[in-house]
């Protein structure tokens, strides 16, 4: 399932993916307990999250809100 921005706040599920104004896509892939998060096509992770940790995220100068969950999901809101 593919998300967009009006679409803020979303719990991305493995797999699914959020669509930003820009067109800037960012997803995320479990990495043990750890969220890494993906931004654009780039297949480096600009951070990991681990379950109950949140950090805000500036992407194309707006602020993302990032909280990762026990169960397979990433919380993505305007920070």
């Amino acid at each position: 399932m593919e998300y967009s921005e009006k679409d803020l706040p979303v719990r991305l599920h493995d797999g699914e993916l959020l669509a930003l104004d820009d067109g800037t896509v960012v997803r995320w892939e479990s990495n043990g307990e750890a969220k890494a998060i993906f931004v654009g096509d780039s297949f480096n992770s600009v951070m990991e999250l681990f379950p109950g940790q949140e950090e805000t995220l500036n992407i194309a100068g707006k602020n993302f809100l990032m909280t990762a969950f026990f169960e397979d999901a990433l919380e993505v809101k305007r920070g």
